[in-house]
Parts: C-alpha cells; sequence; structure tokens
C-alpha cells in the first residue's frame, strides 16, 4: 500500500472513530498482518480504545468496521475489511 493511501485509511479509520467516540485521540497506526492471508493491512484501534472507553472490543471493532465501509471513499479503497480473531480464541 501506498503512503498516500495508508495516510487516507488513516484519516478514514480517525473519522470513523469520531463518530463512534468523540473524545478519544487513538494512535492509528497500520501495519501488515503476520499471516498473509489475514489481508495487506492491520490496525489495533478497537483494542487501544476499548478499555479506556469500557466498551467490548469485538463490538467496537464492528461498529468501526461498519463505520468505515458505510464511507464511499472508504470503499474506494478498501475491498474489504474484516475483525480478526485472536489466536488464542481459534479452535484446534
Amino acid at each position: 500500500m501506498l503512503l498516500e493511501q495508508q495516510q487516507q485509511l488513516i484519516s478514514l479509520i480517525q473519522a470513523a472513530v469520531a463518530r463512534i467516540l468523540p473524545e478519544a485521540r487513538p494512535n492509528i497506526q497500520l501495519e501488515r498482518p503476520k499471516v498473509a492471508a489475514h489481508g495487506d493491512v492491520a490496525t489495533n484501534v478497537a483494542m487501544q480504545l476499548a478499555k479506556p472507553a469500557k466498551r467490548n472490543p469485538r463490538e467496537l471493532a464492528q461498529e468501526l468496521v461498519d463505520g468505515l465501509m458505510a464511507e464511499a471513499s472508504a470503499r474506494a479503497l478498501v475491498e474489504a475489511a474484516e475483525i480478526a480473531v485472536p489466536a488464542s480464541s481459534t479452535c484446534a
């Protein structure tokens, strides 16, 4: 992902956060998932915000995904957005 696209995505995530938690000022960082099949970029912004906001991280993550993908400019940049399942939550 190009730097310009990364900055655009960060701005879109910031806007989604601001709509849900107006007082929040998270440090949004994008990184490559450890497993390539998990997509091109990842962020832990929902985990950062869940405890201070006293919210369930998974529910907050879903609200952020829904808010992000509701924006036409996000859909033009992002094909799909999904919540990662923590490794400890998977069944063997």
